[in-house]
């Protein structure tokens, strides 16, 4: 059941019928030719002007239309039209255009679906429409602007903070039912327009939209800017969310994004392990030149699973929670990049991934504000002012080191020790803790295990100038999100320059 049904007059469909007497051809006959009186032909010779086949022949009428959407200045291809109140009904080609045959002779209201308008929660109708037997009507269908649909979609009160909106719906992936009651929550920060934030005078003040899903499963962020970067992120009443998701809004005043979050995994009366991850992605990854990228790090965001590309830029992986997830490649030599997608156990999904040059270095001001903000925010500052100990190398340690390796990082570090194994392979040892030396040693990245893949792995995912932090604890006291179940390893936990300024957008 969709939210809103707008009319004519509020959605801005334009039907227009063009008069039956338009449609017919008149036949003009040729000047009669001068001739003596007496082989003049009679007046009943003449004969009518004629009618076209179809207005003689056919008992019903067409439709002749284009479908437009507004909202993107573009056709509404694959709109379907249909004429209520009958079984006739069109499909907008990719240049909005469709044609309605045999239609009974009377007056209907024409109405249009779309994809767009289940996201927006609207459905729409034309104004009543009188079709003639042998006629053809035409009609131009279009989807309403961005400031019309806010109008109609967000109170005053909304509105005042901000002239844009962002809508959507929020469904569960493997279902695709809707999750009314989900929270869904947008932020964003303020343009620097007087410059005051880069000289320092002025601290950037995260923005906070958030409402709750409606129960036909949209929802609504009203009072936003009109032109804004931001994070987007839907969270169900069970606790699972989905990844973050860039939005970026900078033409028009209304965005649409959906968004998919899975039930939370638990257990059974028994005790039993919920159902396993049973999605899928493969893809394909690509340089800014359409070059294929091989040996790049694929993995899902927040969890351990990744794979590496083939040389073909070829990856798939399998056993992945449903959901809209995020995608993060690395490569040594190119920018790390997050890549949202749509994952689900229904069906595979397909992405192509494309990855740019070099890291992008922060502004001086931007590097404070990563570790003031984004830091704090993933427990970095207040676990190093904590009691539980560890070792902890911040941004300006980490530059000043100059290491050429990720693990040069760690060669000075008290409890870790790196080695070098068969065929000059490194590995990390922990050189203290319960199990003593020797001991093993997890390694989690932006907070997730991170899954080693081959040798030398971390050296060759992880340049020294991507990271901006690092905690190092031993085997016997950790915090709880760094332990490995069953064994006091040591852990070494790593954040990245891209994890952290995600981090101060939250």
């Amino acid at each position: 059941m969709r939210l809103l049904r707008l009319s004519v007059l509020l959605a801005g469909l334009l039907p227009v019928a063009t008069p039956a007497f338009a449609q017919r051809v008149q036949t003009r006959l040729p000047a009669k030719p001068a001739a003596p009186k007496e082989t003049a032909k009679p007046d009943t010779a003449r004969r009518p002007p004629a009618l076209p086949l179809f207005a003689a022949r056919s008992p019903f009428a067409v439709l002749d239309g284009m479908a437009v959407d507004s909202l993107h200045s573009q056709p509404l291809s694959g709109a379907v039209v249909t004429v209520e109140g009958t079984v006739r009904h069109g499909v907008a080609d990719s240049l909005g255009h469709f044609i309605i045959d045999s239609i009974p002779p009377g007056r209907y209201r024409l109405g249009i679906d779309h994809p767009v308008l289940d996201t927006i929660g609207i459905s729409l109708a034309s104004d009543t429409i009188t079709f003639v037997k042998g006629d053809t009507s035409h009609a131009v269908l279009a989807v309403p602007g961005g400031e019309t649909l806010i109008a109609h979609l967000c109170p005053a009160a909304r509105r005042a903070l901000g002239p844009g909106a962002l809508v959507g719906r929020v469904r569960d992936p493997d279902t695709g039912e809707s999750i009314p009651g989900a929270r869904v929550s947008v932020v964003w920060y303020d343009p620097d327009v007087l410059g005051l934030q880069a000289r320092g005078l002025m601290k950037k003040t995260p923005r906070i939209r958030s409402t709750t899903v409606d129960k036909d499963g949209t929802y609504r962020l009203c009072g936003l800017p009109e032109a804004f970067d931001g994070k987007l992120q839907a969270q169900r009443k069970e606790g699972d969310a989905t990844a973050e998701v860039a939005v970026t809004q900078s033409a028009g005043l209304l965005s649409l994004r959906s968004l998919s979050v899975a039930a939370l995994r638990g257990t059974d009366s028994a005790g039993a392990q919920g159902p396993r991850y049973l999605a899928r992605a493969s893809g394909r990854v690509l340089s800014a030149g359409g070059m294929a990228v091989g040996g790049a790090r694929v993995g899902l965001m927040g969890f351990s699973m990744a794979t590496v590309t083939r040389g073909s830029g070829e990856f798939f992986l399998d056993s992945l929670p449903s959901g809209t997830q995020s995608l993060v490649v690395r490569k040594i030599g190119f920018r790390p990049i997050e890549y949202p997608v749509e994952l689900s156990a229904l069906s595979p999904a397909r992405v192509t991934v494309m990855i740019g040059g070099a890291v992008t270095e922060l502004a001086p001001v931007e590097i404070i504000s990563a570790r003031e903000d984004g830091l704090q925010k993933v427990g970095f500052t207040e676990r190093k002012r904590g009691g539980l100990g560890g070792t902890f190398l911040d941004t300006d340690l980490i530059e000043r080191r100059d290491a050429s390796h990720f693990t040069d990082l760690l060669r000075t570090v008290p409890g870790i020790r790196v080695e070098s194994g068969s065929n000059n392979n490194l590995q990390l040892v922990a050189t203290r803790g319960a199990t003593g030396a020797g001991s093993c040693v997890t390694v989690f990245v932006d907070g997730a295990p991170w899954r080693q893949l081959e040798a030398n792995d971390l050296d060759s995912f992880l340049q020294p100038n991507e990271v901006a932090a690092i905690e190092v604890y031993g085997g016997t006291v950790k915090p709880a999100e760094f332990t490995t179940g069953g064994q006091d390893c040591a852990a070494v936990v790593v954040w990245t320059k891209v994890r952290v300024q995600r981090m101060r957008k939250k």
